[in-house]
């Protein structure tokens, strides 16, 4: 098989296209949802596929710390980020089948009084009785909204050791303001903002791993705000189709549930 390379989306990924051709339609009229897939926003960690030669999925030029969009096969640099913009936000309870007897989802439709049906076990997993896994889940869709290239659609969902991030983030949220058309201050809706997203290196006593820093960096401008306003209500509708993809063994997915350094 040969070397995937890092992609690097640009202006000039898109061509003209005469108006005549663009009236009849992209031939995708008659898909549902059932029939795409929302990439997935992950970071690269050490023992990631990606970054191994002998794997199939490996990416030429791709490292740890890297993000990278499951799709499209885009790597972003870790260090230097990539431009986010929060839509909506769910809270999910997934049940796993552990990696460790062969992995596979089994439900994604929990609610949160799961978690007392569970067990922990030394690695801090909730465990139920059946041996499953639940595994308590923050997702965010967001769209990428890079200086170059088109936006896109993302998933970043996060777990374990990223929830920690994932309530900083929240909070960030939560304070962020803006001042309606009568003048007065008001909560901001998510997509309000612009945030950069990069990877910086987290341990614990156990293991070491690339971890989530997100910084707010200006305000969005309207057409995108208008493209997440419509990505925020396809979200909450459950109109955007998520086929949950289980993450291979890292570090940072069996740190556990552990709080760590952000």
């Amino acid at each position: 098989m040969a070397d995937k390379k890092v992609a690097e989306a640009t202006a000039s990924d898109l061509i003209p296209f005469d108006d005549d051709l663009l009236s009849a339609g992209t031939g995708l009229e008659e898909a549902s949802a059932d029939d795409y897939a929302i990439p997935f926003l992950r970071v690269l960690q050490s023992m990631s596929p990606q970054l191994k030669k002998s794997d199939g999925k490996y990416i030429q030029g791709a490292e740890e710390g890297n993000l990278f969009n499951t799709v499209t096969e885009t790597v972003y640099d870790g260090t230097q980020g990539v431009a986010l913009i929060p839509c909506a936000y769910k809270k999910k309870f997934i049940e796993w089948i552990p990696r460790e007897n062969g992995g596979g989802l089994v439900d994604d439709s929990h609610p949160a009084s799961i978690l007392k049906q569970c067990k922990k076990d030394d690695k801090g997993r909730f465990i139920l009785e059946n041996g499953n896994q639940i595994a308590e889940t923050a997702e965010y869709y967001c769209i990428v909204a890079q200086d170059e290239g088109a936006p896109e659609q993302v998933l970043l969902s996060l777990t374990s050791s990223q929830l920690g991030f994932s309530r900083r983030w929240n909070t960030m949220l939560n304070n962020a303001r803006v001042q309606n058309a009568k003048g007065e201050t008001v909560p901001a809706p998510m997509f309000s903002y612009m945030y950069n997203l990069t990877t910086i290196p987290q341990s614990n006593d156990q293991y070491s791993w690339m971890g989530l820093s997100v910084e707010k960096t200006r305000p969005t401008p309207m057409p995108l705000a208008m493209a997440a306003l419509d990505f925020m209500k396809a979200a909450r509708s459950g109109a955007v189709e998520v086929k949950q993809e289980q993450e291979g063994a890292t570090a940072s997915a069996d740190a556990g549930e552990e709080e760590v350094p952000f």
